[in-house]
């Protein structure tokens, strides 16, 4: 493919260093994406600086800005969609989703500018709360979904009137750069810049003095890394880490109706989201059926080419993680577990994985304690519903959770025992850019989306006015 150029200050700026970019649908180099430097860091947060003087008190330019945005993404829907696949393996369908999802992000915070809160307005006083901008904000942004959760975080920082420094993951840097190129002729110089590289860049963007605020999406183990190095300056954080979401299931449930949402809730984009379903308790009166009409839908789907519009199911998204998932299913094999459905490799190139599901498993088994993120589910009986609670909350974890029911009353009841950030009741991962979003516990710090989201990467002001008596 044809790669961009990387822009910094509304510039294409020449590359010494390139990543390689690997297709996992094949195993195979694709591209090679320009790198990113700490000289190029420089220079980016030298231009954020010069441009966020206006920009952080322009709304209307903010406002066109991110109308920019929407519509580029959607002009350029396709041809981002196909690089998300070609560097991700994920279907082009889903990522067209993406591309669709990532301008909505976009058109929503054009809209919705931050608000103003009035405390008080009587005789005596008016009091009112502002949301000032915090400067610029380092973005870092998993490999899983680049194009969404990198239009998210721009999306927000811009309304909040911040300039933007995005790092993609070295696994998968060419949607966000591609992005930016896209961008250039359509947003002011200066207030984005996309930078790959790897641990080194990004331990420069986070410790960097005049980057006021870091957004990471990505594992727990990095986040408490970049929290600790973030530590000396104070800067604000907003961290969304690693899921083992919990689902629910039961004994009143339509068992066909509900396997097809719970499979679609666990195995999307091959189970490679932040709040899929990666552990699934439920109950013993209708355990057997549930788990066999799973396997069933496990058994139908069509593995291969992410460019395949027959394809429903993509590749693991990089080496790492196919190693880790087979890791984890062959543990929990030898650990007395049982396969009801794949379980196995897909001869041939790529990192293709079965959809599997993995019964007779306890807690203690690494497949249900740990994050898989990949196309293994768990599957664990339960008798009390008070049962299941406790063992789905006892975890470290705590980004989303679900329960099924045909009782929506009690649906919520158990909904509100569970511990995450995020509950559902008969469905599961849906996000919204109104909605806000965030984990519990390990599993982050701060909200996405929303007010609440807007906030947190805003400085709220508040300004107190004594009027004075008119005796």
């Amino acid at each position: 493919m044809d790669v961009p150029t990387l822009w910094v200050d509304g510039r294409p700026v020449p590359i010494d260093e390139t990543i390689p970019v690997v297709n996992p649908a094949t195993g195979e180099r694709a591209a090679d994406c320009p790198a990113g430097s700490v000289d190029l860091l420089e220079a980016a947060v030298a231009a954020a600086r010069k441009a966020g003087t206006t920009w952080s008190r322009d709304p209307a330019l903010r406002r066109e800005t991110l109308e920019n945005i929407a519509r580029v993404i959607t002009e350029n829907r396709d041809l981002l969609a196909r690089t998300i696949s070609l560097e991700t393996g994920v279907p082009v369908r889903d990522t067209t989703l993406e591309a669709a999802g990532a301008a909505a992000f976009a058109s929503y915070r054009a809209a919705t500018p931050p608000a103003v809160d009035l405390v008080h307005d009587d005789a005596r006083q008016r009091v009112r709360v502002h949301r000032a901008p915090i400067g610029i904000v380092g973005a870092v942004i998993p490999w899983n979904a680049p194009l969404l959760i990198c239009a998210e975080k721009i999306s927000t920082a811009f309304a909040a009137g911040n300039t933007v420094i995005v790092k993609p993951s070295p696994l998968a840097p060419l949607t966000t750069v591609l992005l930016a190129s896209l961008l250039a002729d359509h947003i002011p110089s200066g207030v984005l810049s996309v930078l790959p590289g790897d641990d080194r860049l990004g331990e420069s963007l986070v410790t960097h003095p005049a980057i006021g605020m870091i957004s990471f999406t990505g594992s727990i183990q990095t986040g408490r890394a970049i929290m600790a190095a973030a530590a000396p300056r104070l800067k604000r954080l907003s961290l969304e880490l690693g899921g083992n979401d919990a689902a629910v299931v039961l004994p009143d449930v339509d068992i066909p109706k509900v396997a097809a949402r719970v499979f679609q809730g666990a195995f999307y984009r091959a189970g490679q989201v932040c709040a899929a379903i990666k552990r699934l308790y439920v109950h013993q009166d209708v355990f057997e059926p549930f788990v066999e009409e799973l396997a069933t839908i496990a058994d139908s789907v069509v593995t291969g080419d992410p460019f395949d519009p027959e394809v429903t199911m993509g590749p693991l998204s990089n080496r790492a993680q196919f190693d880790r998932v087979r890791a984890l299913t062959e543990d929990a094999v030898a650990a007395g577990g049982c396969v009801a459905a794949g379980g196995r490799v897909v001869e041939g190139p790529g990192y293709f994985y079965r959809p599997t599901v993995v019964t007779a498993v306890g807690p203690e088994t690494a497949l249900v304690a740990e994050e898989q993120f990949g196309p293994v589910l768990p599957v664990l009986p339960f008798s009390e519903v008070d049962e299941a609670v406790a063992t789905a909350n006892d975890t470290d974890f705590g980004l989303g959770g679900s329960v099924w029911t045909s009782d929506v009353e009690r649906g919520e009841r158990v909904a509100a025992s569970l511990d995450a950030g995020s509950v559902w009741v008969n469905r599961h991962g849906l996000v919204s850019p109104e909605v806000p979003f965030g984990g519990t516990k390990q599993s982050g710090v701060g909200r996405a989306n929303g007010q609440i989201g807007l906030d947190h990467y805003s400085e709220l002001k508040t300004i107190s006015v004594s009027i004075p008596s008119r005796k």
